[in-house]
């Protein structure tokens, strides 16, 4: 496995998790609540870092 598909799979790990804890496989999803789910996660995480570093 290399570096850049570690840090792929890292990023989508909490849109994946959710999707395997509702029992939604990615190809009857399309991707679009996969996309959601980690576009909230990272968002909140990089609004977190901001606020607290950067104010």
């Amino acid at each position: 496995m290399t570096l850049l598909n570690l840090v792929l799979k890292v990023f989508l790990m909490p849109g994946t998790l959710v999707l395997d804890r509702l029992g939604v496989s990615i190809e009857e999803d399309g991707g679009v609540m996969r996309s959601f789910i980690n576009m909230c996660f990272w968002g909140t995480i990089g609004l977190w870092i901001a606020l607290k570093y950067l104010t």
